[in-house]
């Protein structure tokens, strides 16, 4: 049932978001955090891994993924941190589509953090801290209901 539901949405929404498969499995269960680099030894891409690497107890609390999404060489090699957050593949085609639909460059850095919902929350052309991602995403409504029904620890 869920499966013909979900087939359904895809079917009847013009929402761009949906449009790549490896995003479509993740609307309305996780956030997405998406990194954008023409490699894997791209300074900036190195930068953000650095800023986020000690803190994935902090993203895994708030639900996100991370999807690298480089141009050459597969993933970034010296990131714990994807190795700890499990993304998931991206073939070539998703990543053509993530940077059609995303308006990225080949040759360009961006990271784009995709809500439960769906939609693009924030962008960037430059490594973000942790606490600026983790300051945007508690500020989003599903997020303030999540830690409301989150039992103290």
């Amino acid at each position: 049932m869920m499966q013909l539901l979900s087939t359904l949405l895809l079917l009847l929404t013009t929402a761009p978001m949906l449009h790549p498969q490896i995003l479509a499995p993740l609307v309305d269960r996780n956030r997405v955090l998406l990194l954008f680099a023409p490699s894997d030894n791209d300074p900036r891409i190195q930068s953000q891994l650095k800023l986020l690497a000690h803190h994935t107890a902090e993203m895994k609390d708030r639900d996100v993924v991370l999807i690298p999404v480089v141009t050459e060489n597969g993933p970034p090699v010296a990131a714990d941190t994807l190795r700890e957050l499990q993304p998931p593949p991206v073939s070539d085609n998703e990543q053509l589509l993530l940077r059609r639909q995303y308006h990225i460059s080949p040759g360009a850095f961006a990271l784009i953090l995709i809500g439960k919902d769906g939609e693009e929350k924030f962008r960037s052309s430059t490594p973000v801290t942790i606490e600026r991602l983790n300051q945007i995403i508690d500020a989003m409504p599903m997020r303030q209901d999540e830690m409301k029904r989150k039992p103290p620890r």
